[in-house]
């Protein structure tokens, strides 16, 4: 099959995974043909390439060489890759995306040219739901209605242009958002921001006398007994109330929790209330700090829509975790691509260009990667008419035309 095409673009990527060869090596025993690092390096292509059926990965992997040569086999059956899917050990992909986010983290450290966000360290905590089939997901059987799965994110946001998911779990759609996130809230140098998913008085209390910085949303009828009102300026426009409050754990009247609460409305006039255990900064930051939290429902919309997330190969429970482990890896590698390669291009940009010259030299994808748009002008401009505006619509008839035959 040749000699591996380490200058691919590929390759490259590829490259940056850190897969332990001794332990991928004790997992081939007996392997007859694909490779577990070579059906990891497939998969990714796949997910970088956007290839969206087993098929399709197929008929690729039989008419490219170079894939071939990187893959370690000419050929590989859609069904024998869903199975490979299956049998992949789950720990390894685990173990290779926290390592990709360890290398992210410190790419970002060490970048000078990256801005670093003025109140540091942000983690913003939620999840998305990827739906499952009726009979092939009943495995993860949530109501009778659907079928689902979880992935319940820690979404690093230390870097305002440049967020990445430094930490997720997996489980069925039956499993509240509180139940496997809530008690991992242990850096008390992060600030982290929850939706009303993560409700809980006695894990507020705790945080509280933790000394856990914490953004979290309330419901709109929940209780709470004001302390004390803070002024709040008149150019703050939005800002509703900014004061001390006390909540009541449910159940347990004797135990109570001092907190912040802010409460505000967004442009469209929503009413947001959250409270907070940060007393040292302005509502009007603890506001915008929730506001951040839209950076999380853009990853997960990233990831469905450009990696496919929500498209699955394989609707078996381990084939399920390794797709989205994998995917994951995807989206590491490019944001690593866009980290090292120091462009200005966003990571949509960059994995566009990734698609484009998949199998093409390094050299021509960086060329690519720093080209300047050529075009400089804005275009046509509209002009506005003159004299005063319509009051009533332009009446319009039914036009007729029948195109005439031969």
């Amino acid at each position: 099959m040749g000699i591996v095409p380490d200058q691919t673009v590929i390759s490259q990527c590829l490259q940056l995974l850190d897969l332990p060869e001794t332990l991928c090596d004790i997992l081939d025993y007996r392997a007859q043909k694909l490779t577990v690092r070579g059906a990891i390096f497939l998969f990714i292509e796949a997910q970088l390439a956007r290839r969206e059926e087993p098929i399709a990965i197929e008929e690729h992997l039989r008419s490219n060489e170079n894939l071939q040569a990187l893959v370690g086999t000419t050929s590989i059956s859609a069904s024998r890759f869903s199975r490979k899917l299956n049998e992949l050990p789950t720990f390894l992909l685990q173990y290779a995306f926290q390592e990709i986010n360890r290398r992210i983290a410190q790419t970002l450290r060490e970048s000078s040219h990256v801005q670093v966000r003025d109140l540091k360290k942000l983690t913003i905590i939620d999840s998305t739901t990827i739906s499952l089939p009726n009979f092939h997901g009943q495995w993860a059987y949530c109501s009778k209605k659907q079928n689902s799965v979880k992935m319940h994110t820690y979404l690093c946001a230390d870097f305002p242009d440049m967020a990445y998911p430094s930490k997720v779990i997996l489980s069925t759609g039956a499993v509240a958002d509180s139940e496997v996130t809530i008690e991992l809230l242990t850096d008390k140098n992060t600030t982290y921001v929850m939706d009303r998913g993560y409700i809980n008085y006695a894990f507020f209390k705790k945080w509280a006398e933790a000394e856990i910085r914490f953004v979290a949303r309330i419901q709109t009828n929940s209780k709470t007994k004001v302390i004390h009102e803070r002024p709040i300026l008149e150019e703050d426009y939005g800002l509703l109330r900014d004061a001390d409050v006390e909540m009541v754990v449910p159940k347990e009247p004797d135990q109570k929790v001092t907190l912040r609460l802010v409460e505000f409305k967004d442009d469209k006039g929503r009413l947001y209330r959250v409270v907070t255990t940060r007393w040292e900064i302005s509502a009007r930051e603890i506001a915008n700090l929730y506001r951040d939290r839209w950076m999380i429902e853009l990853f997960f919309k990233w990831m469905k829509q450009h990696l496919h997330l929500a498209k699955l190969y394989s609707y078996k429970p381990d084939a399920v975790w390794n797709q989205i482990y994998m995917t994951l890896l995807a989206y590491g590698l490019c944001i690593l691509v866009k980290l090292q390669t120091k462009t200005t291009k966003s990571t949509w940009e960059v994995l566009k260009l990734v698609r484009i010259y998949v199998m093409e030299s390094w050299e021509k994808f960086l060329v690519a990667l720093s080209r300047q748009p050529t075009r400089s002008s804005k275009g046509r401009q509209k002009k506005k008419k003159s004299g005063r505006p319509r009051i009533h619509p332009i009446k319009k008839k039914a036009l007729k035309k029948i195109l005439e035959q031969i």
